[in-house]
């Protein structure tokens, strides 16, 4: 099952950057946990706790985007490297900065998605030791 639970959350990434909102949230729980572990370690619950955690994630940014660079097959999870893009907003200056994107995935859906600034922690909360 781990190869259609890449191919699931490739399909998730080609919807966002489609824009297509409506197949992004069909590829998710409606019970969907949302973990982001820096900086504060907030959770957020259900598919607008998605939008509240990305609506923050994204504060103070334009353009901003993130590109798949890597997934990692961990059975029930799918663990991606991620390089985010964005301009502050108002002005020119580009930033750029690697995460890990962890999601947890039960049938065809998406059920826990966690984000993490380090390798090592994203492995970890997937149940992989380096």
């Amino acid at each position: 099952m781990s190869q259609e639970n890449i191919e699931l959350i490739r399909a998730g990434f080609a919807a966002f950057e489609r824009g297509d909102v409506s197949q992004m949230l069909n590829l998710m729980a409606d019970e969907l946990v949302v973990y982001r572990a820096d900086p504060d370690g907030a959770t957020f619950h259900g598919k607008e706790g998605y939008f509240e955690a990305t609506a923050e994630w994204t504060e103070g940014f334009s353009d901003w985007s993130v590109v798949p660079e890597e997934f990692i097959d961990v059975g029930d999870f799918v663990v991606a490297h991620v390089r985010q893009r964005a301009r502050l907003e108002a002005s020119d200056i580009s930033v750029e900065s690697p995460f890990w994107f962890v999601f947890e995935v039960n049938g065809t859906k998406v059920t826990k998605l966690s984000f993490y600034a380090r390798r090592s922690e994203a492995l970890e909360a997937a149940g992989v030791r380096e």
